[in-house]
């Protein structure tokens, strides 16, 4: 069963791009942290939504209480309307079409 960490959120105004480079600065080493999968961030207008996937639980718990995540909770803080928030979710169902989501070279099996 994987687990999935939802970062929801509303930036300020002209703060998206802002908040999308420290995203991708953290993720050179969240994506290194044990049990970490892969992430998805959606925008619309201000709003943004970051649905990173773990392997268990116990991996997400882990990162969800470490230095990283509060770290990086706290810098978008500050370019966001209000707090950012944080939810776990159990990943119910997953259905990707037969050439796989991922293709080979970007490590999935398709």
């Amino acid at each position: 069963m994987y687990y999935c960490r939802v970062l929801e959120g509303t930036v300020r105004p002209g703060q998206l791009e802002t908040a999308m480079q420290i995203a991708q600065e953290r993720l050179e080493v969240i994506r290194k942290v044990s049990g970490f999968l892969f992430v998805q961030i959606m925008t619309s207008g201000d709003e943004f939504i970051a649905v990173s996937s773990w392997r268990n639980s116990q991996d997400l718990q882990a990162y969800a209480e470490s230095d990283l995540a509060r770290n990086l909770f706290k810098d978008l803080t500050p370019l966001c309307i209000a707090p950012p928030r944080a939810r776990t979710h159990e990943l119910r169902l997953m259905v990707e079409n037969e050439e796989g989501f991922f293709s080979s070279d970007e490590g999935g099996e398709g």
